[in-house]
């Protein structure tokens, strides 16, 4: 072996070697090499995901490692890339990973909505929505107002973890830390970008002009400042304000003189995204109430009409996102989307009708509301006791109560050549605690307005997971109110749909300014009645 060979590893997707720093692990390798493999767990080792394959030096597994994989898999040289110390002569190959063709809400109509009159003569304007997942983009013609084109990648800042929290941490107070997660989220964008000219034929005007809704964290990663204070109490934010910045300041590749706007923010936890959902729904000027409710990796709601604005979050979206599921992932090929007990067993379908590999939010839900109809699982949140079920159902059961035991969706090889999928206990919990922290955020949001359920004449549901949800399904475990179920409409991404809007009529702006300061954030961990109210909220 050479000097040089024993100072790298050789990973397959580059197709040669790279150097590693003393004390790296795989995954920090793979991540300043520009591979931006899944961590949501921010490198914990605890969710499983990053799994990679190692040969030639394959290091004895970890106690983490132990718990992930089965014994064949690890003698096969599969390990955690967060887990795993580089050294030479070591081959790694990244098997296929749930971001690479994750399913992202990134469809869009012309409407009353989108194509409003606009008094600028020419340019393109580009509105970017900047998930905590998912990057979307839009080309706005602002002589027409009409939406041209979308494009759309994974968030690679998702290697760094699953949510908001763990990127926060990350960066801490090093200002390199932050300065890498920016440059990841500014490339993926000037990629998409470059996507959009090239659909639509245009090229980039210094008249261009663009308008970017995202979360707090996220719009304060993507201006270079640091998310440090939204992650500990009070949680506030840096800004608030709107923040305008020239694009070549932020690394976007644009003509000289070209603007980037940042939406408003309301709170540590709800952010420009929200904002631009309420301006997109019109509910700020609005006299019937109205109930936004965002689901995603963290989970926004707005209660109001024009008279008053009541806003909370909760902590729900990691498990509604597969990050502390067993076998959960994110929505892409092969992952259960829909789950049906039939009478005779269990129908799932996948999406893309591929083998399945696991299980995504809406196939969670499902499942979950499904099991519990059927009996199989309790009010409580327990599974049933195999004598009282049908047998088609109760021979679904593996494992030992009170130790691994859970529910078979697909058998081994039962739709092709596909692993077992299945829900544990603890997958049951985990949706129990997302659901019961937003069923309580919604009732403390009517009780602190002085409303009742009956009063909402409308209920949005912003972003993927509230487009695909069944919503009867989200009703019967409480994640979503027990309102007329016409007046539950799913909206898609209303934060690049408000934000295309916000480009189309500069007077807007001061719509949003008017927002923040018109909206109550209520904090719901210091709610006197949380704790009561959420564990009440936890039961089917």
């Amino acid at each position: 072996m050479t000097e040089a060979q024993n100072n790298s590893i050789f990973i397959t997707e580059l197709g040669g070697r790279t150097e590693y720093l003393p004390g790296e692990t795989i995954g920090e390798v793979l991540i300043r090499s520009g591979i931006y493999i899944d961590q949501p767990c921010g490198g914990t080792g605890l969710c499983g995901k990053c799994r990679v394959m190692i040969s030639g030096t394959v290091p004895e597994p970890t106690s983490k490692e132990k718990k992930i994989f089965s014994e064949e898999e690890l003698s096969l040289g599969f390990r955690l890339a967060c887990q795993t110390k580089a050294s030479g002569d070591m081959k790694v190959t990244i098997p296929a990973q749930d971001s690479q063709k994750i399913k992202v809400l990134d469809t869009f109509k012309n409407g009353t909505h989108t194509a409003a009159p606009c008094l600028r003569d020419n340019g393109s304007g580009i509105a970017i929505d900047i998930g905590t997942t998912t990057i979307v983009a839009y080309m706005v013609d602002l002589g027409t107002g009409m939406t041209l084109a979308a494009s759309s990648a994974i968030n690679p800042q998702t290697a760094f973890g699953a949510d908001v929290i763990s990127r926060i941490s990350y960066i801490g107070d090093d200002p390199q830390k932050l300065s890498e997660l920016q440059r990841t989220v500014t490339s993926q964008i000037n990629t998409l970008i470059s996507s959009l000219y090239l659909k639509t034929g245009r090229s980039p005007s210094a008249k261009d002009s663009m308008a970017v809704a995202g979360n707090t964290t996220m719009e304060h990663i993507f201006a270079g400042i640091s998310p440090e204070s939204i992650g500990r109490s009070p949680f506030r934010p840096q800004f608030y304000d709107s923040l305008e910045f020239e694009a070549l300041e932020l690394g976007i590749t644009a003509e000289k003189g070209v603007m980037v706007k940042l939406m408003p923010n309301i709170h540590g936890f709800v952010g420009g995204d929200i904002v631009s959902g309420i301006i997109y729904t019109g509910m700020h000027k609005s006299d019937e109430l109205s109930l936004l409710v965002d689901i995603g990796t963290n989970n926004e709601m707005v209660l109001g009409n024009k008279d008053f604005m009541l806003c909370c979050s909760a902590a729900a979206g990691p498990a509604l996102e597969g990050a502390r599921i067993k076998m959960g992932m994110r929505a892409a090929p092969g992952a259960i989307d829909s789950v049906r007990e039939n009478g005779g067993g269990i129908a799932i379908t996948t999406i893309g009708d591929m083998p399945p590999t696991g299980i995504c939010g809406s196939g969670l839900v499902d499942a979950v509301s499904e099991l519990l109809k059927a009996g199989v699982i309790t009010p409580s949140g327990r599974f049933a006791e195999k004598e009282d079920l049908k047998e088609d159902l109760s021979k679904r059961f593996k494992g030992e109560k009170g130790k691994d035991l859970s529910f078979t969706l697909a058998e081994e090889g039962e739709y092709g050549n596909n692993p077992e999928v299945g829900i544990t206990q603890r997958d049951i919990r985990e949706i129990q605690l997302a659901k019961g922290a937003i069923a309580a955020g919604i009732q403390i949001l009517l009780e602190v307005a002085g409303k009742k359920r009956e009063d909402i004449k409308n209920v949005y549901l912003a972003g993927a997971f509230g487009n695909y949800i069944d919503i009867e399904n989200a009703v019967r475990l409480s994640i979503l109110p027990d309102v007329p179920r016409e007046r539950i409409k799913p909206i898609g991404n209303s934060a690049g749909a408000g934000a295309c809007l916000m480009l189309n009529d500069p007077s807007l702006w001061g719509t949003a300014a008017y927002i923040i300061k018109m909206a109550e954030h209520i904090e719901l961990a210091s709610h006197k009645d949380f704790q009561e109210i959420f564990v009440g909220n936890m039961t089917f």
